[in-house]
């Protein structure tokens, strides 16, 4: 057997040194070198539609693939005819540089999904969560731009504070409430996605999904225009259906999307650093190249992208903004519960307390929250560098809380049991690994 082996070369350090060296944005907090930005124009998962798009024919609108650096110089256009994206929930690049770095078996793992390049680092959306990065892996368009500018938002539509993933008020346990009150899935984000797009110039599309995502009204929102949805129930039956679709799709022109959330799943439940989730990410990665391995699976043109939507880091530290005393200014001056993500709050707040919840911040919080103005966020480009959607702006509320690694907010509202957290922006959660081959 030929020994392939690669090491994190300069691509990955130079594509890492980027990404670090964007910024954006000013924080006020002694911290603030701590955040990373998503890099929207070639180093992040928006960038991948376009990608994909652009190989297949069919630009999206203000087209935006990849950064050319990501590819080591490798031509791609002219030669693709499918296109593969393997989206495994959760796994950041650097738990993933971790895990590599740790197991021999991995990293030769590794080196025969990517011929020996190894990851390259992407970043994800903001927040950097999945019900905002996969609305934008299925639109190319920034969170600003769709609408999902995080999983739990005060919808005008319905005039409350709402979890999107449950497709409920965030106050209620009974699910899909906000579809017996007329907001259809089928219309929630504004634009064509990355599906209709494809359709309507006659590319097939298919995803595999977990019978639980598929059932799910963020299913319906995001996969809008999909040709076939390809439903797998445990993990065995997940890879023959993979082989399956990519066995009955080879030498044909399409678009293939594979979702697999065990990363997150994990992480949620034991923690980001388990030595359980280094199992994962080492058996998933290993049947992803028994699959590839297969001839059948093969014709040559066929693109394979390995990538994550966000990262995970384990959280120890709670701000609990309805109990903790130091906090009483900004829960009193908040006109509900805390939107946005544990990681990447949304305040709604009375009119005229703006000023005492910042005041509040840099007195008793300085040194593991700060805040951004949501104007200045748009501006910036934080959430997308598109024209806002309206309803974005609404969304994002009053203020935005931002949460040093490590922390997490909290009220009533948010029962804290996860072990392992995503949302934020610290480079655990911002950065995403990309791997991808010829095959």
């Amino acid at each position: 057997m030929t020994v392939v082996s690669y090491s994190l070369g300069p691509t990955a350090d130079q594509l890492e040194s980027r990404i670090r060296q964007h910024r954006p944005l000013e924080l006020p907090a002694a911290w603030a070198n701590e955040v990373l930005f998503p890099y929207y124009n070639g180093l992040s998962i928006r960038n991948v539609p376009h990608t994909i798009a652009q190989l297949l024919g069919v630009p999206l609108p203000g087209n935006a693939p990849l950064d050319g650096m990501v590819w080591d110089s490798h031509p791609l256009e002219g030669n693709i005819q499918r296109v593969v994206v393997f989206l495994s929930d959760g796994l950041g690049y650097l738990r993933l540089k971790q895990a590599i770095e740790q197991d021999t078996e991995l990293q030769e793992t590794v080196a025969r999904l990517t011929d020996g390049r190894g990851p390259v680092p992407l970043t994800s959306t903001a927040p950097s969560t999945t019900c905002t990065a996969l609305p934008t892996l299925w639109t190319g368009r920034g969170p600003i731009s769709h609408g999902l500018v995080a999983t739990r938002l005060y919808l005008r539509e319905v005039g409350a504070l709402s979890h999107i993933l449950h497709y409920r008020p965030v106050a209620s346990k009974r699910k899909d409430t906000l579809l017996e009150w007329g907001l259809q899935p089928e219309t929630f984000i504004p634009g064509a996605t990355l599906g209709e797009i494809l359709g309507h110039a006659h590319i097939p599309s298919r995803v595999v999904v977990t019978d639980g995502i598929q059932g799910s009204n963020l299913s319906q929102i995001i996969y809008r225009g999909v040709g076939e949805r390809i439903v797998h129930g445990g993990y065995s039956d997940t890879w023959s259906r993979i082989h399956q679709v990519l066995e009955a799709t080879a030498g044909q022109k399409c678009y293939v999307h594979i979702y697999w959330e065990a990363v997150d799943t994990l992480s949620h439940l034991h923690g980001s650093h388990h030595e359980w989730l280094t199992r994962e990410i080492k058996r998933q990665l290993s049947d992803i190249h028994v699959v590839l391995n297969s001839p059948s699976v093969q014709d040559g043109q066929t693109l394979v992208m390995i990538v994550a939507d966000h990262g995970h880091h384990n959280v120890s530290e709670n701000i609990m903004l309805h109990q903790d005393e130091r906090a009483a200014p900004i829960w009193n001056a908040s006109r509900g519960g805390l939107g946005g993500e544990t990681r990447l709050g949304y305040l709604y707040l009375r009119d005229g307390y703006k000023q005492q919840v910042i005041d509040t911040v840099e007195r008793n919080f300085s040194d593991c929250l700060t805040w951004i103005e949501p104007e200045a966020a748009i501006q910036s480009g934080l959430f997308g560098p598109e024209t806002p959607y309206i309803e974005s702006i609404h969304r994002l509320g009053d203020l935005i809380l931002v949460p040093r690694l490590n922390y997490r907010l909290g009220d009533h509202l948010r029962p804290l049991v996860a072990q392992s957290l995503h949302g934020g922006l610290s480079e655990w959660e911002m950065m995403v690994p990309l791997m991808w081959k010829v095959i």
